[in-house]
């Protein structure tokens, strides 16, 4: 998948991961490498690769400004799009509007890779996963991949655009207001120096 909605090749994937980090999830017992980012194609979107353990998951959440694509390149991996679950095999894909509740899991004895674009693709969003990703290799979430920190999962939530289901859902504007206290208490430069420097 590319910008024009063609299909990348593995040879192609091969050739845009040269070079660039790699992120570990501990925790999500995911990789991801930046394809492209949205500095490189002007914020229009962003391509990031996904190898995943096999158990690997992203619990339920949503963007309400970022669309997403998902193709599976390997293995099988159990996407869920609003109530919709469905096993994808490679090939599969899948569309995830904004506002739709989105998880993935591989539920298969093997790794599983896919290629997810993201339109648009706020800077922000590159350097909150980053992040993230950084916080729970350093043992700093939750089981559940929550930071530890309330402030830094507000302000991590803001940079994402990701939205939590249930309680969450009413917190909006009380983690606005923690964002706001985490950015003025330099979290965010803390995160930004420390993680994706």
């Amino acid at each position: 998948m590319d910008r024009t909605g063609e299909r990348i090749t593995d040879e192609q994937i091969t050739a845009l991961r040269a070079g660039r980090p790699q992120h570990r999830n501990p925790v999500q017992r995911d990789t991801i490498t930046w394809l492209r980012t949205g500095a490189e194609t002007g914020g229009e979107h962003a391509l990031l690769h996904v190898e995943v353990d096999p158990g690997g998951e992203v619990l339920a959440h949503y963007h309400r400004r970022i669309a997403m694509r998902l193709r599976v390149l390997e293995g099988t991996l159990r996407v869920q799009v609003g109530h919709v679950v469905r096993d994808l095999g490679p090939g599969g894909e899948v569309e995830v509007p904004e506002e739709h509740l989105f998880r993935w899991t591989n539920p298969a004895a093997a790794p599983a890779r896919f290629v997810v674009e993201l339109r648009p693709a706020p800077a922000c969003y590159e350097k909150g996963l980053t992040a993230l990703y950084g916080l729970a290799r350093d043992g700093r979430t939750r089981r559940d991949g929550r930071p530890r920190s309330l402030l830094r999962t507000a302000l991590l939530m803001q940079w994402t655009d990701i939205h939590l289901p249930g309680l969450y859902r009413w917190l909006g504007p009380l983690l606005r207001v923690l964002a706001a206290v985490a950015a003025r208490r330099g979290m965010g430069r803390e995160l930004e120096q420390r993680y994706c420097g």
